[in-house]
C-alpha cells in the first residue's frame, strides 16, 4: 500500500503486484495537447505540466526548441515567473535545446534561427534564473568559451544537434560539458574519409567515460537493437530516458502544431517536420517511454525505473530529493506503477495526483 494525504486525511493506494517508483524525471520535454514551452503563455505552460504530471512525470524540465531571441528571452521569463507556484510544482527549469546547433544535423529545429555560441552569450548575460541546461554543438566556434561560462553559472551543458569530433567531444568535456542530448538524433556518425574510419559523436558518445546521455525511447526514433546497444555501452547509471515530448502529445493524426519556430504534424504514433524528412520530437510521456523501454529491450525494470528516476535527477544535481524514496531525504513524489509499468497512481510532494 502507498499513503498519500489527501484533503485532510491519508488515502491508501493499493500496489500489490505492481511495482513503486519515485517520481519520474524528464530532462527533455518540450509540450503537450496543442501547447508548447516556446509560448510564454502561463496557462499553456500549466496545460503542459499539468498534462505531464498527471502521467508521471513529476519533475520536468521545460525544453525550448531554438526559436527567436525575443520568443526564449520571454520564455524564460514565464518560468521564473511560475517558480514555485503550485499549477508548476513540477518544473525543475529551462532546457534551451539550441539555438547553436550544427546546420547539418539540425533536425526539425529551423535553420533561420540557428545562432553562433557568441550571439547566445550576449542573451545569457546574466544568466537568466530559471535556466538549468543548454544542449550545443562544442564544434563551433566559440563554444568552448560558452561551455566555461553556463557551467561556471551553474548551468548543465549538453552536447546535441552535433557533428563535433571525439577530439573536440574532449574539449567541451574539459570545459565542463556533463552531457549528451538524444543518442543518435542529431549526431555524426562513422564516416571513412580514405582507407581509415573516423568516428563521429555518436560512436564517442558511446565509448565516452563519465558523460551522461540521453536516449528516445518512444518506440519510433530507435529501433530495439539501439536502445540495446546504448543501455550496454552506459548502463542505467549514465543513461537517461526522455520523452521528447511535444505540442503533438495527445492531437491526433494530422494535426499541425509548433515546437520552437518548427511546424510539424502528427503521423500514426509520432510526428515529423512538415515535408516528412525528419521526426520533431515525440507524441509520448515518459511513462510511455519507460513502458517501450521495458517491453523492447531486456533491461530490468529497476535499471528502466532508475533511467528515468535516479540517473535524470543527478543529471540535475538534484538527488535524492529527487529520483529517489529515501526517508527524510526525497520529496514524497512517486509512482504506482503496474506490473506492465503502466501507470496506476501519482503522488507530488506527499499529495495523491490521481489514481487509474
Amino acid at each position: 500500500m502507498v499513503a498519500a494525504p489527501c484533503a485532510h486525511q491519508p488515502v491508501l493506494v493499493d500496489a500489490a503486484g505492481g511495482w513503486i517508483s519515485p517520481g519520474l524525471v524528464d530532462l527533455h520535454l518540450h509540450g503537450s495537447a496543442g501547447h508548447d514551452f516556446a509560448d510564454a503563455e502561463p496557462d499553456s505552460w500549466a496545460a503542459i505540466l499539468r498534462a505531464h504530471l498527471t502521467t508521471g512525470t513529476t519533475t520536468a524540465l521545460a525544453t525550448i526548441a531554438s526559436t527567436s531571441p525575443i520568443a526564449t528571452r520571454a520564455a524564460l521569463a514565464t518560468a521564473h515567473e511560475l517558480s514555485g507556484r503550485p499549477e508548476a510544482f513540477n518544473l525543475a527549469g529551462v532546457h534551451l535545446e539550441g539555438p547553436c546547433l550544427a546546420a547539418e544535423q539540425r533536425g526539425a529545429h529551423d535553420r533561420n534561427h540557428l545562432r553562433e555560441p557568441r550571439e547566445l552569450l550576449e542573451e545569457l548575460t546574466p544568466i537568466p534564473p530559471a535556466l538549468r541546461m543548454v544542449t550545443l554543438a562544442p564544434e563551433l566556434p566559440g563554444a568552448e568559451l560558452a561551455i566555461t561560462y553556463l557551467v561556471q553559472q551553474g548551468v548543465i551543458v549538453a552536447a546535441g544537434h552535433s557533428a563535433a569530433t571525439p577530439t573536440q567531444l574532449d574539449t567541451a568535456k574539459a570545459a565542463g560539458l556533463s552531457h549528451l542530448s538524444h543518442l543518435w538524433s542529431g549526431q555524426s556518425t562513422l564516416t571513412r574519409p580514405t582507407a581509415h574510419r573516423v568516428p563521429g559523436l555518436l560512436e564517442a558518445s558511446l565509448a565516452s567515460e563519465g558523460l551522461t546521455a540521453e536516449i528516445i525511447t518512444d518506440g519510433h526514433h530507435l529501433p530495439p537493437e539501439l536502445l540495446t546497444i546504448a543501455h550496454r555501452c552506459l548502463g542505467a547509471d549514465r543513461l537517461c530516458l526522455v520523452s521528447d515530448a511535444t505540442a503533438a502529445t495527445g492531437l491526433p493524426r494530422g494535426s499541425q502544431f509548433r515546437v520552437g519556430a518548427t511546424t510539424g504534424v502528427v503521423r500514426d504514433g509520432y510526428a515529423t517536420t512538415l515535408d516528412g524528412h525528419s521526426l520533431c520530437g515525440s507524441t509520448t510521456t515518459l511513462a510511455g517511454c519507460v513502458a517501450e523501454m521495458f517491453r523492447r529491450t531486456d533491461a530490468s525494470v529497476p535499471d528502466v525505473l532508475t533511467m528515468a528516476t535516479a540517473t535524470p535527477a543527478r543529471v540535475l544535481g538534484r538527488y535524492p530529493q529527487k529520483g529517489s524514496l529515501i526517508p527524510d531525504a526525497a520529496d514524497g513524489d512517486a509512482v504506482v506503477f503496474t506490473q506492465d509499468l503502466e501507470v496506476a497512481a501519482v503522488v507530488i510532494g506527499g499529495r495523491l495526483v490521481g489514481t487509474w
